[in-house]
């Protein structure tokens, strides 16, 4: 009997302490309850904040609606756990950026200031578009929001989905001094009062331009006023800027105002022609049949048709090919005397008699491997005894002409400069200066020696529109010209892109360099480089390139682009020859 009850008493005990720990485990889950119930009731806050912290564009993102857990006082108890709700995510698609290094800016275009610059595989959340889907609107990991051209993202859904962003119109596209010392003047012109001076290097606001597109009106610090165009790197298109009237015209004054940069003109009229206008094509005979799939082949576009640079029928092809473009004659990549560029360029000129296509070289053998001043003096003697004499070596106004890439890279003896080294070379070998040369690059002091100057390229990682500054170029050359009464050339340069991206694959002669990609835009961007030249009134119109395939500026017929580049340079050609 007394058994009996201890079992009994046992079993009330056991089940009372059931009853505590139930009871215990009941208030630990309440608890757990309500502080997730309190995580999930702040996180749309936390979302709210991240988003409105957008300085420009303002505007506010479309999301879909989340909803917010109901939160009770005394959360009803689950019989089994269920995982913490996630805070709402940022709206918008993940982007990840697919090029080496890419601008994040200001607004919608490339007119506008760069924020910072995006590595590739940088993951970003865009949260809005432009209404032409071509920059969208993005927040990156870290740092401020922006803009970024679509093209430069990969890993989108559907764009469409994004909301139309409008740009925050107290955002002005921006312009850098290029110049030393300039001045902010109260209107469009150089009668107009100085109201400042601005040094290399400073940003100014653009709010608009002149009728005329020379002048732009600009915002600096707290002042406002004009500067003249070619004085600044601006990378948009100006004709795109508002028209600005421009204040009364000042009574003259007394002491003779600053000139104009134009005053730098040639010392004919603009437009006019000084000899007969040429226009010429940078043209590479050094490619392999089988080299086409090579790793630093352009953005993986290839020739129309494969081609050996060595094989004397596809020289042929690409005359006939240049003289139905209006091509008046190639300049050839040249190395040296017994080089395949050397032997290229006999074919070159033997296939071309009969025709009116004369060429030259573009002189590299200063500085190939090697070089030294006696071969370099050496290998300018071969090209005259070679090729100076043939009817289709190109000539102006009868003398032959030799181009010059990278003087400063000459061999130097003790003591000397560039400069000195090229003027003791020259009196060697053309003392009589029989020859017109022309060098690469925009130092005017290199008048003394050679007799015009050209630019290589007109587009750079730093300066992506710095063909805008041709007008200013030649007028260096038209300057010399004046002071020295010798007659001096000037070449105006353009071109229909650039694409370096691949080129780092393989060890070349080419200055090391930032890769660059200036998109074509569809031909718009070789128009624009030909207007600006153009404007410059050029002796002279050199087009970089035919086919140069390494650094994507090639206009010979490609899978990419068919022959539509060399459609274009035929109306080029004829507009530059006709006017």
């Amino acid at each position: 009997m007394k058994d009996s009850k201890r079992r009994w008493l046992l079993a009330i005990i056991l089940l009372l302490l059931a009853v505590v720990l139930v009871q215990f485990i009941l208030l630990l889950m309440n608890l757990v309850d309500a502080t997730d119930a309190q995580v999930e009731s702040a996180a749309p806050s936390t979302v709210v904040a991240a988003v409105t912290r957008t300085k420009n564009p303002t505007f506010t993102p479309t999301a879909a609606a989340t909803p917010t857990p109901a939160v009770t006082d005394t959360p009803t108890p689950r019989p089994t756990a269920t995982a913490t709700p996630t805070s709402t995510p940022v709206p918008g698609q993940r982007a990840i950026i697919g090029e080496d290094l890419v601008n994040l800016r200001a607004g919608p275009g490339t007119d506008y200031a760069i924020i910072a610059q995006l590595e590739s595989g940088s993951e970003l959340r865009a949260t809005g578009r432009s209404a032409e889907n071509d920059w969208l609107f993005v927040q990156p990991e870290e740092g401020d929001p922006g803009w970024v051209f679509t093209d430069f993202l990969t890993g989108l859904d559907e764009l469409e989905a994004l909301a139309v962003v409008t740009p925050d119109p107290n955002v002005l596209p921006l312009a850098e001094v290029s110049e030393e010392l300039v001045n902010l003047r109260s209107g469009p012109g150089a009668e107009y009062e100085i109201l400042s001076q601005l040094g290399q290097g400073q940003m100014l606001a653009v709010v608009g331009r002149n009728e005329a597109g020379d002048w732009l009106a600009v915002k600096f610090g707290g002042d406002a006023g004009w500067i003249f165009g070619e004085l600044v790197s601006y990378s948009g298109d100006t004709a795109d800027l508002p028209v600005q009237a421009p204040p009364p015209t000042p009574t003259p004054l007394p002491a003779t105002p600053t000139p104009k940069p134009v005053a730098l003109a040639a010392a004919v009229a603009p437009g006019q022609a000084r000899v007969e206008r040429k226009v010429l094509a940078n043209y590479f005979a050094w490619y392999d049949g089988n080299g086409w799939d090579d790793c630093n082949i352009s953005a993986g576009d290839k020739p129309l048709k494969r081609y050996h640079s060595d094989d004397p029928e596809a020289i042929a092809e690409h005359i006939r090919m240049a003289r139905n473009a209006g091509i008046d004659g190639f300049t050839l990549q040249w190395v040296g005397p017994g080089d395949r560029t050397d032997r290229n360029f006999a074919t070159l000129l033997n296939k071309s008699q009969g025709t009116d296509f004369q060429s030259t070289v573009i002189f590299l053998a200063h500085y190939w491997s090697g070089a030294s001043q006696g071969n370099t003096i050496a290998a300018i003697r071969h090209l005259q005894s070679q090729y100076g004499g043939h009817p289709n070596f190109l000539r102006i106004q009868g003398r032959p002409v030799i181009f010059f890439e990278g003087v400063d890279r000459v061999p130097l003896a003790a003591g000397q400069n560039p400069k000195q080294a090229w003027a003791s070379i020259r009196a060697q070998v053309d003392p009589g200066k029989q020859y017109w040369w022309i060098a690469e690059g925009l130092d005017p002091s290199y008048l003394s020696v050679f007799d015009g100057l050209w630019v290589y390229r007109v587009s750079h990682a730093a300066y992506p529109n710095d063909y805008v500054k041709a007008s200013r170029w030649a007028s260096r050359v038209r300057s010399w010209e004046q002071k020295t009464g010798e007659p001096k050339l000037w070449v105006g340069t353009l071109m229909p892109g650039w694409d370096d991206r691949r080129a780092g694959c393989r060890a070349d002669v080419r200055v090391p360099s930032q890769p660059f990609v200036r998109p074509r835009e569809d031909g718009n961007f070789y128009r624009a480089t030909y207007n600006a030249a153009v404007k410059s009134n050029p002796d002279i119109l050199w087009i970089h390139s035919f086919n140069e395939w390494v650094e994507g500026t090639y206009i010979e017929p490609s899978q990419f682009y068919g022959d539509a580049y060399l459609n274009l340079t035929r109306e080029f050609a004829n507009g530059f020859k006709g006017g």
